[in-house]
């Protein structure tokens, strides 16, 4: 029988994070990379053949995500590009490694520019089959989307390509469901863990939600989440 999923708010994300790494050891990079895999895992499933991938990056954990994702798609043999929300040195911590491992591999990697160029150009050159990662935003997210941010979330509205949200559609209230200004409109996310309470009225923006188990201790994730 399949467990019922159990339900996250975003106060229970930030201490399953944080819970994880002090009470049993287990460092960010390591739950990073789980989530990174199970995402790549979810993209070939979604890419035919031949089809590549653009992920793109947001500085935090969840560019980190996608960062993870990139180089196992790029070790199963696929073509991949990954355009930045941000300079390189706006990553810290967990995503500055990820991103260091990736330019170590010379795998494409551009920053986005404030017209969103590289955008535009992998959109024009790309095959209707090739596929998107949306890494900008976790669950964290609490404030309106504006600026460059709100720009490339608009451009991947508009395009035809499937999109993969990594986590939660980037701009949704993970708690609400309702896009903070703008959300990324997705064909499927990879939820962590397990949905996440904002998905209940969401699904015109997640998608089909598929939870992905990251190694996160199941001690934690029965005291910090509730079942539907």
């Amino acid at each position: 029988m399949t467990p019922t999923p159990r339900i996250f708010t975003r106060d229970a994300l930030r201490q399953l994070d944080r819970r994880a790494v002090d009470e049993f050891h287990i460092p960010i990079l390591v739950l990073m990379e789980n989530a990174g895999r199970a995402v790549a895992t979810t993209a070939q499933s979604l890419l035919k053949h031949g089809g590549s991938a653009l992920i793109v990056c947001g500085p935090g954990n969840n560019g980190g995500d996608g960062l993870v994702a990139a180089r196992h798609l790029h070790n199963a043999g696929r073509r991949v590009q990954i355009l930045l929300l941000g300079a390189p040195e706006k990553f810290h911590q967990a995503a500055a490694t990820q991103l260091a491992i990736v330019q170590a591999m010379k795998l494409p990697v551009q920053t986005i520019s404030a017209d969103h160029q590289e955008l535009r150009d992998w959109l024009a050159e790309s095959d209707p089959n090739d596929l998107i990662i949306d890494a900008l935003f976790g669950t964290g997210l609490d404030r309106p989307v504006e600026g460059l941010a709100r720009a490339v979330i608009d451009a991947l509205n508009k395009t035809h390509h499937a999109v993969l949200s990594v986590d939660i559609p980037s701009g949704l209230d993970c708690d609400t469901g309702q896009p903070l200004g703008t959300a990324v409109k997705a064909l499927a996310t990879v939820s962590f863990c397990g949905p996440k309470k904002g998905f209940a009225t969401a699904a015109a923006y997640t998608g089909k939600v598929i939870v992905a188990d990251i190694g996160a201790p199941v001690e934690l994730i029965a005291q910090l989440s509730f079942a539907t």
